[in-house]
């Protein structure tokens, strides 16, 4: 329904309107600083947590890259080791080897015989004229194992004692295996009192492949 109000100005009553609920701007900006400020203060600390991860990390790697480092140097060595005995392996399995023969001479003396001296010994090569169109490699220096021994019998059989000392070291693989052949050099009788003794010299051939 229309009304209509037909009252002068002076006669008409005034009505009061509400104040409207309005949020002041002043307070919304104030919230709005707040949390800007929280989330900055948030995102500076998960920065700075993150900083101090990596730098942990970078330390760490850095220790790791060090260890690594020192575990590859001596892995290095290890190799380097391994190549220098890989190479040098087989010479030192092909050289004579001084003590083991000695040794294996004193286990197969015979009663009887006595060493004097056991010596090497190195001559020059047999002369050779070399022909123009020969292609023959020159002789290699001769060397031997030179054995001297005294032998004494009560039944005189001196030549006996001697023979069979040969026998053992040519028939033994293990003293034989470096040599090329036994020789008995020299013989020589002399006597002490009423005992004969005989003195030999043998001459074990060393093989030319042997390295001393």
């Amino acid at each position: 329904m229309i009304e209509i109000n037909l009252l002068p100005e002076e006669l008409r009553v005034v009505r009061k309107t509400e104040p409207s609920q309005a949020v002041p701007v002043t307070l919304i900006l104030l919230v709005l600083n707040a949390v800007l400020f929280s989330a900055l203060l948030i995102v500076t600390a998960v920065n700075i947590n993150r900083s101090f991860t990596l730098g942990a990390l970078e330390t760490r790697l850095k220790g790791l890259s060090g260890e690594q480092l020192k575990i590859t140097a001596i892995r290095q060595k290890i190799a380097n080791l391994k190549s220098t005995n890989a190479l040098f392996s087989p010479l030192v399995s092909d050289r004579f080897l001084w003590a083991k023969k000695l040794n294996r001479l004193g286990d197969l003396v015979i009663p009887g015989v006595w060493f004097r001296s056991v010596s090497f010994e190195k001559s020059a090569p047999d002369v050779v004229v070399p022909s123009v169109k020969s292609k023959t490699p020159a002789p290699a220096a001769k060397r031997c194992l030179k054995i001297c021994v005294s032998v004494i019998s009560f039944s005189h059989d001196e030549m006996t004692l001697v023979g069979n000392f040969m026998r053992n070291l040519k028939t033994d693989e293990e003293f034989f295996k470096d040599f090329q052949n036994i020789e008995l050099e020299s013989v020589v009788r002399r006597q002490i009192a009423a005992v004969e003794i005989m003195d030999c010299t043998l001459l074990c051939m060393f093989k030319q492949e042997i390295l001393l």
